[in-house]
């Protein structure tokens, strides 16, 4: 269940936190890139959003240590 202090995105929000368009973050979690909650499905399309947690735990599991390059 979805707790308060993990709030609901919607994709235009996502899009903001990643520098990206909106429909890059629907297209991405069409193709199962990124995790979300499809709250229900229309004959054309769904209802997409994205817990804060999934979207913070995908930036922590993707970002590269800094090198030292000297």
């Amino acid at each position: 269940m979805n707790e308060p202090d993990d709030p609901l995105l919607t994709p235009e929000q996502v899009a903001e936190i990643f520098n990206v368009k909106a429909q890059t973050v629907r297209d991405a979690a069409w193709r199962g890139k990124l995790p979300c909650v499809r709250l229900w499905r229309g004959k054309k399309k769904s209802l997409l959003r994205f817990r804060r947690s999934d979207i913070e735990a995908l930036i922590r599991e993707r970002t590269v240590p800094t090198l030292d390059v000297k």
